[in-house]
């Protein structure tokens, strides 16, 4: 295999191992997800203990990119897509860290007299996980504009966190027993609205191998 066919291959395995990472982050704000409204404390630990898998994925990634680096002396442009994949990588690891927050959370708050059902917690992390499997497939296909409108659905992420932080700020009001839980109620919104960010960053590496600028999707 010559050279520059040998460094495609390896690209395309950086690729498959990132869209494998993906699907596992997802996979884990889902079951954190599901943990907290099921106030399953198995479920939780599972996806606690299942982060240091993630880490584990992140820094064997970055490793292999930088043996890349500097077995394969890559082109300019393919520096772009290596530059790219770094970052991707390093916001996939920081959305692990989120749903571990949210698994937390559904831990510490497992025994807690039950409030109202959970409505928009859920709902944002089901639109959090979409796009992010959105926007990892507009990388893939090296989609700008598909990544662009991605980008601004993150609004909706953060119109349903405005929601929930007023309604459970009202429900602190109306009875100050359920300040505790719903306090961490509102980390765990926050957290889910910090993944949709994450995902817009993303995007702003996809348009970034698009056109060489990096620039601000949804500011």
């Amino acid at each position: 295999m010559g050279t520059r066919s040998a460094f495609e291959s390896e690209m395309r395995g950086l690729e498959d191992r990132l869209r494998a990472m993906a699907d596992q982050v997802g996979a884990a704000l889902e079951a954190a997800t599901r943990a907290l409204v099921d106030n399953d404390s198995q479920l939780a630990r599972r996806v606690i203990e299942g982060d240091e898998d993630i880490n584990r994925l992140w820094a064997h990634l970055q490793r292999d990119i930088l043996e890349i680096i500097a077995r394969q002396q890559p082109l300019a442009s393919d520096l772009r897509e290596i530059l790219a994949i770094s970052a991707i990588i390093t916001d996939l690891e920081r959305i692990g860290d989120h749903a571990k927050r949210v698994a937390v959370t559904a831990l510490e708050i497992a025994d807690d007299p039950p409030m109202a059902p959970l409505v928009d917690i859920p709902r944002m992390a089901l639109l959090a996980c979409s796009l992010l499997q959105s926007q990892v497939d507009a990388f893939l296909q090296r989609n700008g504009q598909s990544a662009r409108a991605i980008a601004l659905r993150d609004n909706e992420i953060d119109a349903l966190y405005r929601k929930c932080y007023g309604d459970l700020l009202e429900t602190m009001r109306s009875d100050p027993q359920t300040i505790d839980r719903a306090s961490k109620l509102m980390w765990t919104a926050k957290s889910i609205e910090r993944i949709g960010d994450h995902v817009t960053n993303i995007g702003e590496w996809v348009v970034f191998l698009e056109t060489g600028q990096l620039v601000e999707l949804n500011a």
